[in-house]
């Protein structure tokens, strides 16, 4: 039952997807370019065998795609062939999703059993990715500050408590830019982070799946920048174009690790995760193509900053704080001012007023593993801003009337008014 601001303006609407779909047009527009669709399924190869880390000419189209936006953003011109020489196609492989790549690395580094620590808040779909199928155990990591990232002591804390469990970590998983803070981390508190984890012979994995969605007047450095290419073989990263690109349903993600034997592995195991051929020589044109490539990532941020806009000037106007956002498609923002209590169960009941009254779904704190009760992720880029504005209204009406009425009073009646 969504949401229409014409023909159902009562509708559900969900702030809680981290997709883009304020830029499908322009992805739909240039993958329908004359020629493009036709050149994936024209070569006979997309139709037959192929390695299952990518084919040949993907992972050259990927390598540079990295080295061109991750290793050297401030190259414009940099050429093809001094890119692969940097990042070396060997290092690459290509699979269903950042999910997928996940799942392969702790699968294949890893022991049933064994610990990933992650710093808390975290997707916590990372969960599913370490542990169905690779069985890697999670750990989140309090912090006191989580937009800095974890101290040395708070990292040592966890793991000392993960031990007691019996739980041995294997794993460091860090998100930059961050979900759900959508905050960035700098290059030394990655540093740091990594040479924590290599003085415990852990693996850290890097996941810069929003590495492209920076807001503008906000840096980002990839893993690759902050380590000088030199990952060792302890060190991975992984993307997709689920989220820069809009096309989570592309099912196409990446992984970039400097660990022969893992790759040895993944060439194997990547069987049932692979990409068909034709949308490999898709992603080919478009990786490649730098001009669209950048006029796309300037439209990109452009929409998505107007609709971050939309957001905020409305959680102020709510006396809200919010974490502001440097990069993602969300904001985090703290409800607990409005709770009677600073408990989860509060923190629920408050969810369950929104979606019934308001309409709305938000992603709670809970879900994402935070240790504070009230706070709750907004997902802006994944309705039109018409719609936002619709949402943003709602929510505002609701607040407003949790804060002026007694919890024992909001029920039906009194809350009638928040959908008109």
């Amino acid at each position: 039952d969504p949401c229409d601001v014409q023909s159902n303006p009562q509708g559900f609407i969900a702030l809680c997807v981290a997709e883009n779909k304020l830029i499908l047009d322009m992805l739909a527009e240039r993958f329908m370019q004359v020629g493009t669709a036709t050149s994936s399924f024209s070569d006979s190869s997309v139709y037959c065998y192929n390695s299952f880390l990518g084919m040949p000419i993907a992972r050259e189209a990927v390598a540079y795609f990295l080295a061109r936006r991750f290793l050297f953003p401030d190259r414009p011109n940099l050429p093809p062939d001094e890119a692969l020489q940097h990042i070396r196609p060997n290092n690459v492989g290509i699979g269903s999703g950042a999910a997928a790549m996940l799942n392969q690395l702790f699968f294949l580094l890893g022991e049933a059993g064994e610990g990933c620590l992650i710093p808390a808040p975290y997707y916590a779909a990372f969960e599913n990715d370490m542990n169905l199928v690779a069985g890697v155990v999670p750990f989140g990591i309090p912090q006191e500050n989580p937009i800095l990232g974890p101290s040395d002591d708070e990292m040592e804390a966890a793991f000392l408590q993960a031990k007691a469990k019996g739980i041995s970590p294997k794993f460091l998983l860090l998100t930059n830019p961050n979900n759900p803070l959508a905050t960035i981390y700098q290059p030394s508190a990655v540093a740091r982070m990594i040479s924590w984890a290599r003085n415990r012979n852990m693996h850290t994995i890097v996941d810069e799946i929003y590495a492209l969605s920076m807001h503008k007047g906000h840096g980002f450095q990839s893993v690759l920048q902050i380590l000088d290419n030199d990952l060792g073989s302890d060190v991975h990263m992984v993307w997709a174009v689920s989220k820069d690109f809009g096309g989570s349903g592309l099912r196409v993600g990446v992984v970039y690790s400097q660990n022969e034997i893992f790759m040895e592995g993944l060439a194997t195991s990547n069987i049932f995760s692979g990409v068909s051929g034709p949308m490999q020589y898709l992603m080919c044109e478009i990786l490649t193509d730098d001009a669209f490539v950048d006029r796309f990532l300037e439209e990109s941020r452009t929409r998505v900053i107007q609709s971050y806009r939309i957001c905020t000037a409305k959680l102020e106007e709510m006396v809200l704080p919010f974490v502001p956002a440097e990069a993602g498609l969300f904001v985090y923002v703290d409800f607990s001012s409005l709770l009677p209590e600073k408990t989860f169960e509060w923190e629920r009941k408050l969810g369950e007023l929104m979606f019934e009254y308001a309409h709305l779904v938000l992603t709670p704190g809970a879900s994402q593993r935070e240790t504070r009760p009230g706070m709750f992720r907004i997902c802006y880029a994944w309705v039109h801003p018409s719609i936002l504005e619709v949402a943003m209204e709602r929510l505002s009406r609701l607040v407003a009337k949790v804060r002026r009425m007694d919890w024992s009073d909001l029920q039906s009646r009194s809350l009638s008014s928040v959908l008109e």
